[in-house]
């Protein structure tokens, strides 16, 4: 990084570009934009690998699953999708939010209670935690006064999510 050298140029988007997520492989790059395209690129050859339409408005935010076989996308529209990867086609749909999804992250650590999950952060004051298995909902974190703008996941033996908001606070969840 210290040299700032651009190594890729990737155009194929219509509308803006908003989200980017890497597989944990490092070979793909989920990109996401305005006009409800999911774009997923192969870095190894700088083309297209695939992509993905479903969101009824803007897509905001993209992450792979620790496998890297499923990517989860969401946005203005309130759901996430589940996208199979190997089959190239979604595999769920999850009424997720009553208003834009801000973020999205997986769990990375099978040890904790609750097995691997996935959390999302929305406008409508709310994170919610879904378990990777049926993608059922398993808990709501509400606390904050207004949007939650951001969660992540700490993963290991002291397995929490943190949020952040336009409340100008950060909450720590067990």
């Amino acid at each position: 990084m210290s040299e700032g050298k651009e190594l890729l140029l990737q155009d194929g988007h219509a509308r803006e570009v908003y989200g980017v997520g890497f597989h944990p492989d490092g070979s793909l790059v989920a990109t996401t934009d305005f006009g409800g395209v999911v774009q997923c690129w192969d870095l190894r050859t700088g083309k297209s690998a695939c992509h993905f339409l479903g969101h009824a408005r803007r897509v905001i935010c993209s992450e792979f699953s620790p496998n890297g076989f499923q990517l989860a996308t969401a946005g203005d529209d309130g759901t996430i999708k589940i996208w199979d990867l190997r089959r190239r086609r979604p595999s769920a749909s999850i009424p997720a939010h009553t208003n834009l999804i801000t973020q999205l992250k997986f769990s990375h650590s099978t040890s904790s209670q609750n097995g691997e999950f996935l959390a999302s952060s929305s406008f409508d004051g709310t994170g919610k935690i879904w378990s990777t298995r049926d993608w059922k909902h398993l808990t709501t974190l509400e606390g904050h006064e207004g949007k939650v703008m951001g969660i992540d996941v700490l993963d290991g033996r002291d397995c929490g999510v943190v949020t952040c908001g336009f409340d100008k606070t950060l909450k720590l969840w067990k």
